[in-house]
């Protein structure tokens, strides 16, 4: 009977820890490239809506890499209520890769929030997605994808 108490509580606590943490958030994402930093910006729709911001820390992309290889790189993102950037909902950190089609994902962490979103504090982010290219300068140009917080 102990035993059975015992495995009860544990499956108490599972579920309250699930159910604090909320169902996961889908952002549908629509971003353009920039060549300054932020060098993704665009709109977030869905379970947030607002404006998207990535601005690039690192890339593993040396100058002589051969094309077919993935890119690795590291970025700041920010969704505001604001075109501009100045009025925060989260931030975060992210890292991911480019692969040689051209999709790509991320894996990150909510660091910040507005005070109504600070329960997805430590809360995993997800992006994924694909580059769009200019096939006149080769630059990129559109990245559509999905944003997702777990």
């Amino acid at each position: 009977m102990k035993k059975l108490s015992v495995v009860i509580v544990m499956l108490c606590v599972v579920t309250l820890v699930l159910a604090a943490s909320g169902p996961p958030l889908t952002c549908p994402m629509e971003v353009n490239f920039y060549e300054d930093n932020p060098i993704w910006r665009g709109t977030v729709t869905g379970d947030i809506s607002g404006y998207i911001f990535f601005t690039n820390i690192g890339t593993g992309k040396r100058g002589d890499q051969e094309p077919g290889m993935t890119l690795p790189f590291a970025e700041v993102w920010l969704i505001s209520s604001d075109k501009k950037g100045k009025k925060m909902i989260l931030t975060g950190t992210d890292e991911g890769v480019v692969s040689p089609n051209s999709d790509y994902r991320m894996n990150g962490l909510v660091t910040d929030a507005a005070p109504e979103w600070s329960h997805l504090i430590g809360r995993q982010a997800h992006a994924s997605g694909y580059i769009t290219w200019d096939p006149d300068t080769g630059m990129p140009l559109t990245a559509p994808g999905t944003f997702k917080i777990n």
